[in-house]
Parts: C-alpha cells; structure tokens; sequence
C-alpha cells in the first residue's frame, strides 16, 4: 500500500512517558500493520503531513525497504521500524537529527558494509537493534556496529560494557568497502538456512502466545513496554 494524505493525518497517536516517568508527555504516532511501501511520487509529501511533534514514530510491520526521509525532523527521537523489508545500504543521514533510538528488528540486512551509512546517523543515536536481521550472525558484527556508532549505549537490549569499548580502542577494527552497486530489492524476503535458524525461536513461539504479545503491544502505555515486547516478538530473550 502507498501512503496517502489520509493514511498520515487518520493515523492514531497517544503520549507515553519514555523520558519523563510518569509524565506521558512524548507523542507517539502509529502507522504499523499497513503494509506501507516506499515510492518517490507521494511519500515525500505525505510524511510531510506527519503530527507535530511526534516524538515515537511507530512503523512497525510494513513492507518498506529503505529508511525514510526524516532528517529534517527534529521532534522525533524514537524510530519503530520492526518487521520491515529494510535491506541495502543504510542510509543514516535520513534519519530524525536528534534520535536516540532506532528499531530495526526483522528486517533483511545482510552485510556488514551495509551498516556504513549508520556513520552519519545523529551523534546522539543511544539504542539500536538489528535483532533477526542476517546480519546478526556474521562475525565480528557487534564490534562492526560500535565502530560505527562509538557513542551508542545499548545494541540488541544488550547494554555496550566498558570492557567492548576498551577492546575496541585497543584493537580498532576496518571497516568494509561498501559495495556501491548493490541495489535495492523490492522483493519478499527469500527463506534461507541463516534466516530459519535466526527465526526459529519466534516460530516456535504458539499462536496463542504470539496473539497475547499482539494484545500487549496494542495496549502498552509505555516505550518501556514496547521495546521490550517487540524484542520477544523479534527473538530476543
């Protein structure tokens, strides 16, 4: 589905108290479970027409294969885009100019040079998670990440230890040469044994339970409980 004028200004919102607890002062907006898809023709517009401010976006299980144009947003510092069909090169510089925390669960990142755009994410970027991404299984893929993004506090819902941070400054790692001729697929994910094995906690997970962490995440109040319901959703533990 593309994303339409109405798509943007029917979307619900509500406020959670991610920064201030007890204060439900940060908006979130909700535009997950659409099947929302990129196009250069209207989308530019329509994001346009996003509330202001909007503080959480929540993009959550669409079918959008790169990142969207936010980067001259400044109210937004929270990026839902879990369940996606996000793959190719990443490209950090669309991303909100004060985000701290970006969601990327269950996408189709599959190499490490496709992380080279997260360079030029915002300085102020303090959570990450790639969480069911192919990617995740490569090695050396933690240490790859915080090259990156040296000031990041959590990757995964795993806090960053003093002990990495001093690994890596001892032993400093290259980067990758991104491969500028990749391009985007538009496709549906392709099953291969990497991505069954990355999924195979979520797919063991019942029908029942599966509907009950559904039922959770439409009625959490807090980023709180939204972050740590897409990571049981996502395979995390």
């Amino acid at each position: 589905m593309k994303f339409t004028p109405s798509i943007i200004l029917d979307a619900p919102s509500y406020y959670v108290d991610f920064f201030h607890k007890g204060k439900k002062i940060d908006k979130c907006t909700i535009l997950r479970d659409l099947d929302l898809e990129n196009d250069s023709v209207v989308m530019p517009s329509c994001i346009a027409l996003i509330a202001k401010p909007t503080n959480v976006l929540d993009l959550t299980n669409n079918s959008l294969v790169q990142l969207i144009d936010l980067s001259n947003r400044q109210d937004i510092h929270t990026l839902l885009l879990g369940r996606n069909r996000i793959n190719g090169v990443i490209n950090g510089r669309s991303l909100p100019k004060n985000l701290k925390n970006l969601v990327l669960c269950e996408n189709d990142i599959k190499e490490l040079d496709e992380l080279n755009g997260l360079e030029h994410a915002p300085k102020g970027l303090r959570t990450i998670s790639l969480l069911g991404n192919p990617i995740c299984h490569l090695e050396g893929y933690r240490d790859y990440v915080l090259t990156l993004l040296p000031n990041l506090h959590t990757l995964d819902f795993t806090k960053i230890s003093d002990h990495e941070k001093l690994k890596l400054k001892k032993n400093p790692i290259q980067l990758k040469k991104a491969d500028k001729s990749k391009k985007i697929l538009k496709t549906k994910k392709n099953s291969d044994k990497s991505s069954d094995l990355m999924n195979f906690a979520v797919n063991k997970m019942t029908d029942k339970r599966r509907q009950e962490l559904k039922r959770k995440l439409a009625e959490a109040v807090s980023l709180d409980e939204i972050m740590k319901i897409e990571k049981q959703l996502s395979g995390g533990v």
